[in-house]
């Protein structure tokens, strides 16, 4: 019978990924910030399945992810099988990654486009019914994360308000 350790394994860090490998640090950059728009905490271990998910390419399999990750990790140090698919339903959960189901069942994972339209967001004056564009990044990043959460997407929004003086 093999023998477990009695405590987790630290989690991997971005320093042992080898020199000259690994995704684009932009390419990176900007999945994290998708996750952090939709509420997902960044750890190391999913800037690191960034890395894997962006070098194993368009529509791999979590296996094909991990050894990406091995190849790419210098001390081998790669997360477990496991982790990465834990990580990989939350992506699909909050629309970072799309899962496409081939006839033999495999499971092919990609990362969504971003969004190419801004979100329209609304104010709507509830005695007058006049209307007043919202361009705070911070709302739509707030209906974004709550659509999220419940499996929608946000396309546009109006807000019905009233005046604070009245």
């Amino acid at each position: 019978m093999p023998a477990f350790s009695e405590h987790r394994r630290s989690s991997p860090s971005l320093n042992e990924i080898r020199p000259g490998m690994g995704a684009s640090r932009s390419a990176v950059r900007s999945l994290e910030e998708r996750s952090e728009e939709v509420g997902i905490k960044m750890t190391d271990l999913r800037r690191i399945l960034f890395h894997g998910i962006l070098e194993a390419g368009p529509r791999a399999t979590a296996v094909e992810i991990w050894k990406t990750l091995g190849r790419i990790m210098e001390q081998g140090h790669v997360p477990s099988q496991g982790s990465i698919q834990r990580n990989l339903n939350l992506f699909l959960e909050r629309g970072i990654l799309r899962r496409d189901v081939t006839s033999d069942r495999q499971w092919l994972y990609s990362v969504v486009p971003e969004p190419r339209a801004a979100l329209a967001i609304t104010f709507v004056e509830a005695g007058t019914g006049r209307k007043i564009a919202c361009h705070a990044p911070e709302v739509a990043t707030l209906l974004r994360r709550v659509a999220a959460e419940h499996g929608l997407a946000v396309q546009g929004a109006a807000i019905t308000v009233t005046s604070s003086s009245g």
